[in-house]
């Protein structure tokens, strides 16, 4: 149930507007309340029907009540049943408000059903390649240990990880997980790295004393197992990241403009050309590439790691950048019809493995802008 304050806020919001305060307290509460954002966003488009709901349900229905009580009480027999009634009346007016509420805030999609099904969320998969050219699928369906031509042995633990154990210090592989994916990989000095769409990993089979060294192209958690004596190196196209043992997020995808490092425990020391920049947990290196502008500020972190653990978080995003994402996830693509559309901001929180259709439609409900779906291609228009 909705707290007092934020239906205040939102009744306020679809009538005349929010501070730019009560706007920032609104998106941090909304973060930190996934389980009722539904609830909130149904409110705010329903917001006229609400208030006349409540007033409703304050005056006749309470006046309904008591005149029905009055009837009833001179029956034989309704002391007994008074309790079972009023609880059966209480249940009616419920199912009555809430088919109410349901008709009301319907917003389907501009798109036929069938062009829907072909859109699912991403799911555990990726290609495992190797410098001899072998390849091996990989998938949530692997059900048994491989063993390569290196010596190395890649295997599954019961969360689905790739777990790589053995081979030649010499021989690099790469997993490459392509859109619609994502996978879990633990590397030989047990280093966890979750690898998300359209991304790939470069790393040795066996780790050599001294530096431990991979490549990034896209976007990955890291879970760096402790070592003084050897320092672990994330090199991207733009910069490289050194660590000693921490957690962080690395997203550097060739295409975008931005590379971010964000700190979620340790410290990382991040390089670009001469520079080298210090974080400490809860700050974010940013490199703007189009004019090489660099800032280290401090960052809700949940925002940039929660996709490991399955949720998509978004605060202020535009939504040119939030289409990204779900073009890496999803395997579709979008088009804009006009610039406006582009700079709609939109804050959340949603699970991964929702259907596109919901998704979408959520959006629809907090934007002004509509989603005209033809296969995998999807056009954004304002309403």
């Amino acid at each position: 149930m909705l707290p007092e304050n934020i239906v205040q806020l939102a009744l306020k919001s679809r009538k005349e507007g929010l501070t730019v305060k009560e706007r920032e307290f609104l998106d941090q509460w909304l973060l930190e309340n996934v389980e009722l954002q539904e609830e909130f966003h149904q409110l705010v488009e329903c917001g006229s029907v609400v208030q006349a709901a409540r007033l409703f349900e304050d005056i006749q229905i309470r006046d309904a009540w008591q005149n029905m009580e009055q009837k009833l009480s001179s029956r034989p027999g309704w002391r007994k049943r008074h309790l079972t009634i009023r609880w059966s009346v209480a249940a009616t007016v419920v199912i009555m408000l809430t088919a109410g509420w349901f008709l009301f805030r319907q917003s389907p999609v501009r798109t036929e059903p069938e062009k829907l099904a072909q859109i699912t969320p991403g799911s555990l998969k990726a290609v495992w390649v190797l410098e001899g050219g072998e390849k091996y699928e990989l998938s949530e369906s692997l059900g048994r240990d491989i063993t390569n031509s290196g010596g190395a042995t890649i295997g599954k633990d019961s969360l689905n990880t790739l777990v790589i154990q053995g081979g030649n210090s010499e021989q690099r592989s790469t997993v490459r997980v392509p859109e619609g994916g994502e996978y879990r990989v633990v590397l030989s000095d047990g280093t966890k790295v979750w690898i998300n769409s359209g991304s790939e990993l470069t790393f040795p089979m066996n780790f050599e004393k001294g530096e431990r060294v991979v490549e990034l192209k896209g976007e990955a958690y890291f879970d760096v197992t402790k070592s003084k004596e050897w320092p672990f190196i994330v090199r991207t196209c733009r910069s490289s990241v050194k660590v000693l043992g921490t957690s962080f997020n690395v997203c550097s995808y060739e295409e975008d403009s931005l590379e971010q490092v964000t700190l979620e425990q340790g410290g990382v020391e991040v390089k670009h050309h001469d520079e080298t920049y210090l974080l400490h947990p809860g700050e974010q290196f940013e490199l703007d590439t189009t004019n090489e502008e660099i800032e280290v500020k401090p960052v809700n972190v949940k925002l940039y790691t929660s996709w490991i653990d399955g949720m998509f978080r978004f605060h202020n995003m535009p939504l040119d950048l939030l289409t990204v994402k779900l073009e890496r996830w999803y395997d579709v693509h979008f088009v804009f019809s006009n610039e406006v559309c582009k700079n709609y901001r939109f804050t959340g929180a949603i699970r991964k493995d929702v259907d596109f259709n919901e998704f979408i439609r959520l959006i629809e409900r907090t934007t002004n802008v509509k989603f005209i779906i033809n296969q995998k291609d999807i056009i954004i228009q304002e309403k």
